[in-house]
């Protein structure tokens, strides 16, 4: 009876190792990762050349030729095109051409403006919105044959919705759908997310990659029970070969304990990635 009972608790055992194993395997060259840089501007010589020594890079995919791709591709650095998820750039006329009225979100009626951004939040629960993203993916991202695509602004399914349970649900689901049409079109690209934590347990877990944490703070650590919360769910979920867990910071601090949690850090000196 002994025996069976320590068969069976090593075939249980057994199983979530190899889960875990095979969960690592198939993100591994994002647990290979140690080291990345957030850029969004027009890079020079120098630039490129800085970026060249990264493991990998989120950039603007628009703001790079496919000469500048292939230089760092040659290097071995991974490569991951901006996207924004739920924000739309006031200036971004190419994708503004593309958007209809009707992909604008609206609160009492009137679009919801972000002025400090100068962006409008947008419907990721509409079908043609999604498409206008998908657009992105494939021209900027896909046909220039990077590694994969980074969504930002998902903290706002988090934020501006929280008084709409209802609202909250559709554009988490609009999100879910984007993700899987971007793994049916293009099953090898890797997804990495920014923040939006609480939408990763209700609809991106096992659909994305990597996670951002933007803004890793000690000192919040320290005082923030959401923070400490959120700090070792992601260290169980990365242990577990679940996703990758990757950091921005901004003081020696953060950067030391981000790296004593095994979150390759981000060092953001600049208020912006230009």
């Amino acid at each position: 009876m002994k025996k069976w009972i320590i068969g069976l608790a090593a075939a249980i055992v057994g199983y979530f190792l190899l889960r875990g194993l095979i969960a690592v395997f198939l993100s591994a060259s994002l647990f290979q990762v140690e080291s990345f840089h957030i850029f969004y501007g027009h890079p020079d010589q120098d630039k490129l050349q800085e970026l060249s020594y990264q493991d990998a890079a989120i950039i603007e995919p628009t703001a790079f030729t496919k000469k500048q791709i292939s230089f760092l591709q040659e290097k071995d650095v991974l490569l991951f095109g901006y996207v924004s998820l739920v924000q739309l750039e006031n200036w971004n006329k190419e994708l503004k051409k593309d958007v209809l009225p009707s992909d604008y979100r609206l609160v009492e009626g009137e679009r919801l403006h972000v002025a400090d951004w100068d962006t409008y939040v947008m419907d990721i629960s509409k079908q043609h919105y999604r498409d206008v993203l998908m657009n992105k993916i494939t021209t900027e991202i896909a046909e220039k044959q990077m590694d994969g695509v980074f969504f930002d602004t998902v903290d706002d399914l988090d934020y501006y919705f929280l008084d709409d349970p209802a609202a909250e649900k559709a554009m988490r689901a609009g999100y879910k759908q984007l993700l899987e049409e971007v793994k049916t079109a293009y099953p090898d690209l890797l997804i990495i997310q920014n923040r939006g934590f609480d939408s990763y347990k209700a609809v991106s877990r096992g659909k994305v990659d990597g996670i951002l944490w933007e803004d890793f703070d000690k000192k919040e650590l320290k005082k923030s029970k959401w923070a400490q919360k959120w700090r070792n769910y992601w260290k169980k979920e990365q242990s577990a070969g679940h996703v990758r867990v990757f950091t921005v910071v901004s003081d020696d601090e953060s950067l030391q304990q981000s790296n004593r949690d095994g979150f390759p850090a981000f060092m953001r000196t600049e208020d912006s990635y230009q």
